[in-house]
């Protein structure tokens, strides 16, 4: 047995719509119908996250297995929120940056030294 397999954490899948569906019973013809859906293949194109749902499919997923969005896409979202949070980091970082150097900050000292004097 590979001991590394083992020591890796845990990574969520990109999604849990196979799950979610074989646990209510219900056949990707049905969910397919039952969403509104041009076909099973559809459903079966967003179980192996060939294609991500719209945001109104992905909400009738969600209505559908009466699971969050957040929870049935957490693999997604996992990686939404660390790309979000990587560009926020960045942007705050740019920011700061701005304000210590920038235009403004040089007529904030020019008005600090004016009143000052």
């Amino acid at each position: 047995m590979n001991k590394e397999i083992h020591e890796l954490p845990h990574k969520p899948l990109a999604n849990y719509l196979r799950a979610h569906r074989q646990k209510t019973g219900f056949t990707q013809h049905d969910v397919a119908r039952t969403l509104g859906l041009e076909s099973r293949g559809m459903v079966s194109h967003h179980e192996r996250f060939e294609f991500v749902p719209t945001l109104i499919v992905a909400l009738s997923y969600q209505t559908l297995y009466r699971v969050p969005v957040s929870e049935i896409f957490s693999g997604l979202t996992e990686m939404v929120e660390f790309q979000v949070e990587t560009q926020v980091a960045e942007f705050e970082k740019l920011l700061g940056e701005q304000s210590a150097s920038g235009p403004r900050a040089a007529r904030r000292n020019q008005a600090r030294t004016q009143k000052a004097s």
